[in-house]
């Protein structure tokens, strides 16, 4: 009764957890190896997710006051969609994010639960035999972007 009157409630958000590893380029090395592809495109997927998280907002303080310039860049495309991330040394973690962010990227972000490979790999690379060939170019964010503000758009009606 009470959620037909008042209607669903949304769930807690979490805390940041700072040291939460997401993923890092190094994890993908061997894949990369394997397909004969330059080294940069171990970066390419989650720096292309961390590019959307900025444009978007969703950093932390820490990384805002750490990488202005850069930040900076990538909101103006004015860099490549992965150079932030390749400055972070390809390390997608907890303290990069700010609360909203951080929540968002562990329920979308996430490779066994989350929607974010099944969405990018629909965008950019369906073709291929692998995730790791999509350009690091801002043509292949804006495929990626639009799904992904889809994606933010339901999650914050439910949780925020």
């Amino acid at each position: 009764m009470f959620n037909k009157l008042f209607g669903k409630r949304k769930k807690q958000l979490k805390e940041v957890d700072d040291k939460y590893v997401f993923d890092k380029a190094k994890f993908h090395d061997n894949s990369i190896s394997e397909a004969g592809l330059d080294d940069v495109q171990s970066f390419v997927h989650s720096g292309i997710f961390l590019s959307w998280i900025v444009r978007n907002d969703l950093i932390s303080d820490y990384l805002l006051k750490e990488c202005t310039r850069l930040i900076k860049l990538t909101k103006t495309e004015k860099v490549s969609p992965t150079e932030l991330y390749e400055y972070l040394d390809g390390g997608l973690i907890g303290e990069l994010f700010n609360k909203v962010g951080y929540n968002f990227a562990l329920d979308y972000f996430d490779f066994d639960t989350g929607y974010y490979v099944e969405d990018y790999d629909t965008a950019l690379t369906l073709n291929e035999p692998d995730i790791f060939r999509a350009a690091n170019t801002w043509e292949s964010y804006h495929k990626i972007a639009k799904i992904m503000d889809s994606r933010f758009e339901k999650w914050a009606k439910e949780n925020l």
